[in-house]
């Protein structure tokens, strides 16, 4: 099994290493991900091409049904900062902004989680290797 969870993936690579009855699954950001910090906190939006993208790249897998999870957080300023800083968005703008533009925010603040699982096995599995 591969698991990547909001990361960068290589389609070849997880080919390479995943046995050939193996599952790859994939955590995504859904499009309405932290949606109410986008715009405050300048942070970058989800691209709405990303399933088409990974369909794409992992076309010689079978793909199972979506399942979406979606909850609210209620971060503080401190772990809005940890949940911001953590992913692509921190290399967008200065942490000095950043701090500026949670402090403008009220304490805690609720955010939208929304998650997609997807979860693809090969066709063929003589394709990977």
């Amino acid at each position: 099994m591969v698991l990547s969870i909001f990361g960068p993936r290589n389609a070849a690579e997880t080919s390479r290493i995943l046995a050939p009855d193996g599952t790859l699954i994939i955590a995504l950001p859904g499009g309405a991900h932290l949606r109410e910090l986008t715009r405050p906190l300048g942070m970058i939006s989800i691209d709405q091409r990303k399933p088409r993208r990974l369909a794409e790249a992992y076309r010689h897998y079978a793909q199972s049904d979506v399942i979406a999870v979606n909850y609210h957080l209620n971060p503080d300023h401190a772990e809005l900062t940890a949940l911001v800083t953590m992913g692509p968005s921190a290399h967008h703008i200065t942490p000095q902004d950043l701090a500026a533009r949670i402090r403008a925010l009220p304490s805690p603040v609720t955010v939208t989680a929304d998650l997609q699982i997807r979860a693809f096995r090969h066709r063929n599995p003589r394709i990977s290797r």
